[in-house]
């Protein structure tokens, strides 16, 4: 009786069958956990302009203006645009931010935070909720 080498053709297929509904499964997961990363790093940059803030507000009367914090500019891997919203008036006592990313998000589009933390409507403009989006 001759022994047989390698695989058959039945065996080959089951292991083709397996690894796509390995795929199948593990592509999705994928998907969402480098979205989820993505909007760490727009919590991150919002967290910078809000530290940078508070640091001009220690110095001054007033909060600074895009131009003296250096905004718009990219996030640090440049997935967002990080904007300062209004140029706040002399008299005024907060800010707001934004970062509107470069990839799509169908869940939270743009993040949005103010001096008292992340914002979910801001003149009558929805963004990125507290509760789904903000998560770590």
């Amino acid at each position: 009786m001759k022994h047989q080498k390698g695989f058959s053709l039945i065996e080959l297929m089951i292991v083709v069958a397996v690894i796509g509904i390995l795929a199948a499964v593990a592509y999705p997961a994928y998907q969402d956990y480098v979205i989820r990363a993505k909007r760490g790093e727009a919590m991150n940059a919002l967290a910078d302009v809000r530290l940078k803030q508070e640091k001009w507000r220690a110095n001054n009367t007033t909060f600074a203006t895009a131009a003296e914090l250096g905004y718009p500019s990219d996030s640090v891997d440049g997935n967002y645009l990080v904007t300062i919203l209004a140029v706040p008036a002399p008299d005024s006592s907060s800010f707001y931010a934004t970062a509107d990313p470069y990839h799509s998000d169908p869940d939270c589009d743009v993040f949005a935070v103010g001096r008292d933390g992340p914002i979910e409507t801001l003149n009558s403009v929805d963004y990125a909720e507290k509760d789904t989006c903000w998560e770590r």
